[in-house]
């Protein structure tokens, strides 16, 4: 999570506070959000709003603080200059290092994980490729590709 402090003009460059969590949290635990605004702005991944999270949680966030999330679904470079330029509230990327220069730089307060990618491979139980059980995803995947097997 990357969070502004707007009480005590700490944090970000641009006087905004950024981070998922914080939004997350409130729907968790029910409590009525720091922000005193009616909506939140939110500069995100497409690969993020694609998945299908914010359609499940924005109506969910929205039912318990009365905080309305409006997201704008571009790249991980052009949501974060979106945010150094002050255009949002919540910046959902996933570029860590680039997240991490973002606070250094002074326009958050800090960072935190929020998701990871789980990778699956998925075939018939005879595995006719003869990957499964392979010691790790990118050699499984290395096996496939060496063999004629569909």
């Amino acid at each position: 999570m990357i969070r502004y402090d707007r009480k005590h003009g700490r944090g970000g460059v641009c006087g905004r506070w950024f981070g998922f969590g914080l939004v997350v949290a409130s729907v968790l635990i029910g409590t009525q959000s720091v922000a005193a605004e009616t909506s939140i702005l939110v500069q995100s991944t497409t690969s993020t709003k694609n998945s299908g999270l914010y359609d499940h949680l924005l109506p969910l966030i929205k039912r318990d603080t009365g905080i309305a999330l409006k997201v704008v679904a571009v790249g991980t470079g052009q949501a974060i200059r979106n945010a150094r330029n002050c255009d949002g509230d919540i910046l959902l990327v996933h570029a860590k290092s680039a997240e991490q220069e973002f606070v250094a730089d002074g326009y958050g307060v800090s960072r935190s994980d929020l998701m990871y990618n789980d990778f699956v491979i998925v075939g018939p139980a005879q595995d006719p490729a003869g990957i499964g059980g392979g010691p790790t995803m990118t050699k499984s995947l290395y096996i496939k590709s060496d063999r004629e097997t569909p």
